[in-house]
């Protein structure tokens, strides 16, 4: 089974995906979507996120939804 976990500010939140997983997340892909920052001007919690994900040892998959293309 798949699981969603949103949010819309993920640094301050990282702790919650570790107890929402359940199981060791090391080493697998999380798909990571910045498309609401695009027409922001502080932008500093995109980076914050990105570091939050690798320190958990997560492959980051980034998904920009503005360019992505249906297949």
């Amino acid at each position: 089974m798949r699981k969603l976990f949103l949010s819309s500010s993920f640094k301050d939140v990282a702790s919650l995906l570790i107890d929402f997983a359940k199981e060791d997340i090391k080493g697998k892909t999380i798909t990571f979507i910045p498309s609401a920052s695009i027409n922001e001007k502080v932008k500093f919690y995109v980076g914050s996120a990105r570091k939050a994900f690798e320190k958990m040892g997560l492959v980051v998959d980034e998904l920009e939804l503005t360019k992505a293309t249906i297949s």
